[in-house]
């Protein structure tokens, strides 16, 4: 069984490193030692859930530990702690959308883009499904859930937004609601008149029953979304912790792609926190295998296993993230975006038998 390590969504950088002291341990979750093992420390601004089994799978079925690296997730709540725990040096590895990586960049963070995970764009906005709202001109006014005042999504929606010509705390607020059933309540109930959550949540939500309407833009919608990220010193420094990293995640990603329930009932085993209370597993997987299938497609958009690029960049679509963070007002100043994420471990993510990974996930059995 696993424990994830929680901040407070509004930690410092030295609240930060104070909550990493003293909380090694010397086994990992089959109960070996990992002495000989090398230490990750790896930022996720959300809890575990569906949305992030294949990090499960990757622990439990020592992907990681293949790699030498013992892996140890610190959630904190939103994704602005992540980018202070790189830039002080209290995190290895973070995970977050790209907005507050090119914020930070444009007040001088020296950091580097270095695993594409999340190929195509998780987030967008959206309202029940009768709901008034039918354009982003009638945002006006409107109230928006985010799932905290310092996540991505935040910045995403203002930026789809502004290309309506609305300004936060001007012509719409936003609301700190969480995820899951706190959020639909708040939408049901009128305490919001949309969310600002991502494709996971939306899809738990529907195959619950509450149909939704989106909306983003066409130039959002070609981004992609979550990626994984460190510091250049730290990528530097430690390039074999980078290239095993991003290797455990491919092999884990792929596992989840062949044999989704087995991800998510080996997440179950390994942080049994994400399974609902009052729920069977049998009731709680209808609802995570629809979440986590619209997960897979944009985890594997553009077939990264046929075209061997698994972490890989588009730039393309790194040179439209600079321009619509730009054009959205996302960052204040232009950032190469290309030079960020060079793509230079990808032939090293992609060297691994992945016929024997697609062997393992279509064999897997919880006997």
């Amino acid at each position: 069984m696993k424990t994830i390590r929680t901040t407070a969504a509004a930690v410092t950088a030295a609240a930060l490193i104070a909550a990493l002291a003293g909380c090694s341990t010397d086994t990992d979750s089959t109960g070996g030692s990992t002495d000989a093992l090398t230490p990750v420390e790896f930022g996720l601004p959300t809890n575990m859930g569906a949305n992030n089994s294949p990090m499960a799978v990757a622990e439990a079925l020592g992907y990681f530990q293949d790699e030498g690296l013992k892996v140890d997730i610190v959630v904190t709540g939103d994704s602005t702690s992540i980018v202070q725990g790189i830039d002080s040096g209290s995190l290895d590895i973070g995970s977050t959308p790209p907005e507050p990586i090119w914020q930070a960049m444009t007040k001088g963070s020296d950091l580097q883009l270095v695993y594409n995970y999340i190929r195509k764009q998780t987030g967008s906005l959206a309202v029940l499904d009768d709901s008034p709202i039918t354009s982003l001109d009638d945002f006006e006014g409107a109230v928006i859930g985010q799932y905290s005042l310092g996540t991505s999504n935040m910045l995403l929606s203002e930026g789809i937004l502004a290309s309506a010509g609305l300004e936060p705390d001007v012509d719409y607020t936003h609301l700190a609601v969480g995820t899951g059933a706190a959020a639909l309540q708040a939408l049901k109930t009128g305490q919001v008149d949309a969310l600002s959550l991502w494709d996971t949540e939306y899809a738990a939500f529907e195959a619950q029953g509450t149909p939704l309407r989106y909306f983003t833009t066409d130039e959002v919608a070609s981004l992609f979304s979550t990626t994984y990220f460190s510091s250049a010193d730290f990528v530097a420094d430690n390039p074999e912790v980078i290239e095993g990293f991003g290797r455990a995640m491919a092999k884990a990603t792929l596992f989840t792609a062949t044999n989704p329930e087995a991800a998510l009932r080996i997440m179950y085993d390994e942080y049994p926190d994400t399974l609902v209370a009052g729920n069977s597993i049998d009731d709680q997987l209808k609802v995570d295998l629809v979440a986590l299938n619209a997960r897979i497609a944009l985890l594997t958009a553009g077939d990264p296993q046929g075209t061997q690029s698994w972490g890989a960049y588009d730039e393309a679509a790194l040179t439209a993230w600079g321009t619509f963070a730009l054009d959205a007002g996302i960052i204040d100043s232009a950032v190469d975006t290309v030079a960020a994420a060079p793509n230079t471990f990808v032939a090293a993510y992609n060297d691994f038998d992945a016929d024997a990974v697609i062997a393992e996930a279509e064999n897997w059995s919880a006997e």
